[in-house]
Parts: C-alpha cells; sequence; structure tokens
C-alpha cells in the first residue's frame, strides 16, 4: 500500500541492487521485489497478484521464485487456484513459491473463532497437489495472521507459507523457513533461507556518547537534573562534563543487553498465546506491553548505531538496524592504504600518509592574489540587510536552531547530541541559551569551544588513498546552534547577494 518511490527509497537505504514495483489497486494489495544483486533475478511475469523470476546464484543451477499474494476474499478463491495452476505450467525449472496465500491446509492451522470451511481446505490443498507443490517446513509459531490479540475474539491463522516443488527442495538441501513474529503488523515475516545464515560480532569500547535509549528510562532525568544541581555556577561547559560523566556512570553497559530480557518475556508470551481465559489474557497483555517497551528501547539502541533515520513508525527493525551498523563499520574500517610512494602501508603507518595528504592541500599558496578583481565587486549588502544581520540575537533563535537538528546527528567531542539537549530543554534550556547569547552578542568565545572531530568517510568501496575519503567535521552541538543561527540570519539574502 505504498507508492514505487517508498520502494525506490527502500532498496537504496538497504544496499540493493535492483527492484521490481507493481502498482497497488485502488490503495489495496501492491508488490515489491528487490535483489541484491544485479543479474540474479530474471523477470519471468508479474501481475497485482505475483512476481515471478528466474534467480540465478553462483554456486547453485537456475531455479524458478514466485512471490505470491492469494485474493483475501472467500468468492475469488478459485480464482487463485486457477492462477497457481496455470503458473506452475509456464516454466520447468525447480520452483518455489513464498507469499499470502490467504488459504489454509489443515483445521490445524487456525485457533479460535469457527472452523475453516472443509471445501476450501480441500481446494487448496488440491491445487497445490496438481502444481506439484509441497508445503517446507517452518520454524517457530505455527500461525503467521491474528486478528484481535489480546481479546476473547482472537483469531489466529497460518496464511503465509513457501511451498516448492520436490526438485527445488532436493536443488537446496539446506532451506528452511523461519516465521519471524511482528510487532506492529497483522501479519508474520516469512524468512526464506537457502543457507545457513552469517553471524555479526560485537565491538570493543568507545568514547562516552549519549544513548537515546536511556530517554526510555525515567531514572534518567534525575541523572541530569542532579548533575547539572551539583555543578551550578560553575559554568554550562563544566556542567555538561559533569553530567556526561554521571550519565555513563549510570548508563554503563545496562542498557545494551537486551537479549536475554527479550528471549525471557518472548518465552512466557508463547506459553500464554494459546489462551483464553480473562487471567491469562490478563497477564499476556502485561507482557506484551513489557516486551514492547523493552523492543522499543533495542530498536533505539541499533538505529542509532545504523545512522538510519528514514525508517519510522516501522515494525521493531533491531535485526536490520543490528547487520546495517556492522555492515556500516566495517566499510568505514580501514585495513590498508597506499603511501605517496605507491607502496601498501598498515596500522599506524597510515597516519603520517592522511597527516602529509592533507598539509599539502592546506599549505599557503604562492598565487598571486585578485585583491584588484575583488575592488571592482559592487556591494551587494545593503544598510538595510546590514541592520537585519547585525541585531543583537534573542533567545527565540537559540530554541530554534536546536530544534531543527535531528536528535540523532553524530556529536561532537563531548559526546551530546542534539536529542539530548531537546528532550532536557527544560532542564538545560536557560544556561544554553545565555551561554549561547553572549558568546554571539560579545564575540567571544570560550576556548575549545569549537573542537571538533574529524571523520574520513569512504567515497567508494575500497578506498586506495587520502583522496578516496571524504572528512567531515563533527562539533559539539553548543557550538552547532551558534553556526546554524548565523546561517539562519543569513538565508533571506542569499538570493539577492549570490546569482
Amino acid at each position: 500500500m505504498v507508492k514505487s518511490d517508498h520502494a525506490e527509497r527502500l532498496r537504496v537505504k538497504l544496499g540493493f541492487e535492483g527492484v521490481f514495483y507493481v502498482d497497488p489497486v485502488r490503495q489495496r494489495g501492491g508488490l515489491a521485489l528487490l535483489w541484491r544483486y544485479n543479474n540474479t533475478a530474471r523477470l519471468i511475469s508479474y501481475s497485482k497478484n505475483h512476481v515471478d523470476v528466474e534467480v540465478t546464484l553462483e554456486s547453485h543451477p537456475s531455479w524458478r521464485m514466485t512471490c505470491y499474494y492469494g485474493h483475501a476474499q472467500r468468492t475469488r478463491r478459485r480464482e487463485s487456484w486457477d492462477f497457481l495452476k496455470r503458473l506452475s505450467t509456464q516454466s520447468t525449472l525447480p520452483w518455489v513459491v513464498i507469499g499470502d496465500f490467504n488459504d489454509l491446509l489443515f483445521q490445524s492451522e487456525k485457533w479460535g473463532n469457527n472452523p475453516h470451511p472443509e471445501s476450501l481446505l480441500r481446494g487448496f490443498g488440491e491445487t497445490l497437489d496438481i502444481c506439484g507443490l509441497l508445503q517446507l517446513p517452518m520454524e517457530g509459531y505455527p500461525y503467521t495472521w491474528e486478528r484481535g490479540e489480546g481479546t476473547g475474539d482472537w483469531v489466529e491463522e497460518k496464511l503465509d507459507r513457501a511451498v516448492a516443488t520436490m526438485e527445488w527442495r532436493e536443488l537446496l538441501v539446506e532451506a528452511k523457513t523461519v516465521n519471524i513474529l511482528t510487532r506492529k503488523s497483522d501479519h508474520s515475516a516469512i524468512f526464506l533461507s537457502i543457507s545457513n545464515p552469517m553471524g555479526f560480532g560485537g565491538g570493543g569500547r568507545r568514547a562516552f556518547r549519549f544513548e537515546m535509549v536511556w530517554l526510555l528510562d525515567s531514572g534518567c532525568r534525575g541523572v541530569v537534573e542532579q548533575a547539572l544541581l551539583d555543578g551550578q555556577g560553575s559554568g554550562l561547559l563544566n556542567n555538561l562534563q559533569l553530567c556526561k560523566e554521571r550519565l555513563q556512570a549510570w548508563g554503563g553497559d545496562r542498557f545494551h543487553m537486551f537479549g536475554k530480557q527479550l528471549k525471557l518475556l518472548r518465552a512466557k508470551l508463547m506459553r500464554l498465546k494459546g489462551g483464553r481465559d480473562p487471567a491469562v489474557l490478563a497477564e499476556y497483555n502485561t507482557i506484551s506491553a513489557q516486551l514492547s517497551r523493552l523492543e522499543a528501547q533495542e530498536d533505539i539502541y541499533w538505529r542509532q548505531r545504523a545512522k538510519q533515520h528514514w525508517l519510522r513508525g516501522a515494525d521493531a527493525n533491531t535485526r536490520f538496524y543490528h547487520r546495517y551498523a556492522s555492515s556500516r563499520k566495517r566499510k568505514n574500517y580501514l585495513t590498508r592504504l597506499k603511501g605517496v610512494d605507491g607502496n601498501w602501508v598498515t596500522k599506524g603507518a597510515m597516519n603520517a600518509v592522511f597527516i602529509d595528504y592533507f598539509v599539502d592541500i592546506f599549505k599557503p599558496s604562492n598565487a598571486p592574489t585578485h585583491s584588484t578583481f575583488f575592488s571592482t565587486v559592487p556591494p551587494r549588502v545593503s544598510e538595510l540587510h546590514n541592520d537585519s544581520l547585525l541585531k543583537p540575537f534573542v533567545a527565540e533563535e537559540v530554541k530554534e536552531a536546536l530544534f531543527a537538528m535531528f536528535p540523532d546527528k553524530a556529536p561532537g567531542p563531548d559526546g551530546m547530541n542534539p536529542g539530548f539537549y531537546q528532550h532536557f530543554w527544560g532542564v538545560v534550556g536557560a544556561e544554553v541559551t545565555d551561554f549561547v547569547l553572549n558568546c554571539l552578542n560579545t564575540g567571544v568565545f570560550p576556548e575549545g569551544l569549537n573542537d571538533s572531530n574529524v571523520v574520513l568517510i569512504p567515497k567508494k568501496k575500497v578506498p586506495e588513498s587520502p583522496a578516496d575519503l571524504r572528512p567531515i567535521a563533527l562539533s559539539n552541538v553548543v557550538y552547532k546552534i551558534m553556526a546554524k543561527m548565523i546561517a539562519n540570519r543569513m538565508r533571506p539574502f542569499m538570493d539577492i547577494i549570490i546569482s
């Protein structure tokens, strides 16, 4: 039910090379198929109910995959069955079909409400037999769709599945499907793995960074308020340093260990999932709420590391964020670099290569000055513009500049991101405002205010020289507020000053 441009944004952000999209019909349906590498999927056919491709991977002969969506209306089930039968005759390749069939094979695939009509069970089963399709075993919870969760009318069914021909199963003997329960959709996500998935390792300790997940804990505000109270009168920068130390001692690693707690709560939830007794439903809803809070914390923790601000209001995307963060770390990690002599250097020797490169770029130039040229350029800033640019800054400009920043932008050397100041504006706002206005209106900056971390971002997949990396400066938020306030003053006149 999303537009094609959203599917394209997903393709870019996920790092996939291709996407094929089928538009929804009157705000219903819609299909998107994405592939990571080009030349691995060749389109065979498509409709509003399916996308059919030939898959070619290095280690396997070609096979066929159909991503399928069956009609939801019971009166149109025969259309779905006849359509599957027609698809089965269109290729002789080993075949797998995965998707939302909106059909059941057995009464055991439904829990709650009235039994599923036997005629529909029989019709769907006969269709799969005619097509030569066998159901792939599915790990995890047995149902993939639900309605009325946590109420007496709770219904669960296995509408989503993967089915394949015997030839496909013999070709991909390690294949399996996993039911990945979701929290915001009424359908599960069905993961079809054709080989053993890779794992991801952890990293070492790092410098202080304000964790957005702390904001979900009520204790965080108390730590910040007490730190600022204890540091009263010592100045904003000293107060922020004290707040940083207190937060680091309070937060530590306790918000990073989500796995055991999540596993325990999910196990409890699974034991209660089949019950319909009022006491059981009450306990289910309580644990479900606890699980939602913990999943939100884990999601925010990995979202912050993945630096993916584009995906909002979706299900808990922890696995995606975890993998994206790991991929991002690998991409940004350099193991070797070419020196000026063309030889590879590693480890500490790379430091000298970078320093020499940037010293050479920024050294003074002996080129002639162009003072005579600039003297011929007529003034573009009028007295009226000047009066507006030079008037004293006011408190409203400070808050406007801060709240225009994305909360989770990368922090500077002090580790505090815009989200810290935005969330605790009622606590730190007055002191930050006074500090910023004093600096800008007097033109006096404390030493170290504009200290920045310079980070090198690869421009291509395998950087070979310093020129293959783009430097960016990560400044402290208080300094960025000032820079943004000055830019906001200049913005209205830029069209007049520069053609």
